[in-house]
């Protein structure tokens, strides 16, 4: 959550990372990336796994019989991020952005 919330709100920094591990330098391509990752229908303040994203980490490892037969529901234990939302933490890391 706090990197995250990090990398949404400081944008700087959040540049800097990108350009290291993309081996980007172009300061507009740079910028372009940075605010299409930090959307929040990319990247949402909460961290709330979906069981779409979670099958189609599945679907390339559909031929092996342990993973066809795998359900996304089996991977996903919501409880913790439950537990930080509804504590108010992330919206507290939100509040001061």
């Amino acid at each position: 959550m706090e990197a995250v919330h990090r990398f949404k709100t400081d944008r700087e920094l959040s540049i800097r990372v990108l350009s290291k591990y993309l081996s980007v330098k172009e300061k507009d391509v740079l910028d372009k990336t940075y605010e299409g990752a930090i959307a929040e229908n990319k990247l949402p303040a909460t961290q709330y796994p979906t069981l779409e994203g979670i099958k189609t980490i599945l679907e390339p490892l559909k031929n092996d019989p342990k993973a066809k037969a795998a359900k996304p529901e089996d991977f996903v234990d919501m409880r913790f991020i439950k537990e930080l939302d509804e504590s108010g933490y992330i919206d507290r890391l939100y509040k001061g952005k």
